[in-house]
């Protein structure tokens, strides 16, 4: 059985329940948002680490650097809070809603995955081991 997710409603506009493939479209929505306005930390962590290696690879100077720097900032900014909320307010029920379904296993937020052996790393995460569950030959 399918988790159905339910955008809540009020006075106004009911609740609506969403088929998989709007839970689909929302997912890719909020992805799109996230890349084309930056509006996760990751992203722009991301951008200034970016930016940092061109500069030390000598691809940028400090200058070039900088503004780089600045025209993200302003792009992020450009973008009004309601935006920003709304897609953390999306992103999270969306979380929440594939948490529920099984689709993604749960961590702490702050679990330092780097720190992680990689045997104890979940499938997908830099450094995890590809086939853990396969153990090498004598003699390989």
């Amino acid at each position: 059985m399918t988790k159905t997710m339910i955008l809540t409603g009020d006075n106004n506009i009911p609740a609506l329940p969403m088929t998989d493939a709007q839970v689909n479209h929302l997912r890719r929505l909020l992805a799109w948002m996230e890349c084309e306005f930056m509006l996760g930390k990751d992203r722009q962590r991301g951008m200034i680490t970016a930016v940092m290696k061109c500069r030390d690879l000598g691809i940028a100077t400090g200058r070039e650097a900088r503004e780089l720097l600045r025209e993200k900032a302003e792009q992020v900014n450009q973008v009004p809070a309601y935006v920003r909320q709304a897609h953390k307010m999306l992103s999270k029920a969306l979380q929440e809603h594939d948490r529920q379904a099984g689709v993604v296993e749960t961590r702490r937020s702050d679990e330092n995955l780097q720190a992680m052996p990689a045997r104890e790393k979940p499938a997908g995460a830099a450094g995890a081991e590809i086939l853990p569950n396969i153990k090498k030959e004598k003699g390989t």
